[in-house]
This record gives C-alpha cells, sequence and structure tokens, in this order.
C-alpha cells in the first residue's frame, strides 16, 4: 500500500533524481579530490579522517535545519507572500551568473571583489 499522506511516491522519486543531478556537478569534485587524498594518504587513520570531516561537513547542515525546521516554520509563512518574487529573483541571479560563466565575466567580477573589498581575501 503506496498510499502515504502528503505526496506521491512517482513525485518523490522524480524530486530525489533531480536533487541527485543538481549536485552532481557540485560535490563529484570535491568528493574525487577527497577520495584520491585519502587513498594516497600516509595511514588509513588519515583517509578515514578525511572521508568522516567530509561526511560530517555534507550531513551536519542538514541535521541542523531538520532540528530547527518547526521553530522556523512559523515565520516562513510569513515570507510566503514574497515567495513568488523570490523566487523570480533568485532565478534572475542564476541566469546572470550563468551568463557572466559562460562569457569569463564572472572571474573579472570575483578579481573586482577582490580588489575592491581586500578582506574578502582572508576568506577561505
Amino acid at each position: 500500500h503506496l498510499d502515504l499522506p502528503g505526496g506521491q511516491p512517482v513525485a518523490s522519486y522524480v524530486l530525489g533524481l533531480a536533487f541527485g543531478f543538481g549536485w552532481t556537478p557540485c560535490i563529484g569534485p570535491i568528493l574525487g579530490a577527497i577520495l584520491t587524498a585519502s587513498a594516497t594518504s600516509a595511514t588509513i587513520g588519515e583517509g578515514v579522517a578525511l572521508l568522516a570531516f567530509y561526511s560530517a561537513g555534507l550531513g551536519i547542515p542538514f541535521l541542523v535545519v531538520a532540528g530547527f525546521t518547526d521553530s522556523i516554520a512559523g515565520r516562513l509563512r510569513g515570507i510566503g507572500r514574497w515567495g513568488r518574487r523570490l523566487h523570480q529573483a533568485a532565478g534572475g541571479v542564476m541566469i546572470l551568473m550563468g551568463l557572466a560563466m559562460m562569457t569569463g565575466r564572472l572571474s573579472a567580477l570575483a578579481y573586482w571583489l577582490l580588489d575592491t573589498f581586500p578582506v574578502l581575501a582572508r576568506i577561505g
């Protein structure tokens, strides 16, 4: 019996699939580099530590968000009336960032930001 409240199993599968495809370009190169570094580390413990820190860094934000979901839900309902405008603005920013990446202007923007705000160079 797949009569689950709150959604359809097929929709959940498609959402999970989209989530996985969306994260593949973001996670793939980083995970590949960490796997390579852990495979070439001097001891097994160092490799396990690298993978443990990667896993914690990936999982802890989701656990924190899940822990505060109930307390934040009320506040998010208040923002709901602006939801459409926020989605449109976020979509516009994504389109502009994509165009900047394709034309090579994103790196020029990054260098301009570093020249204008030198404190940014200390982050990361």
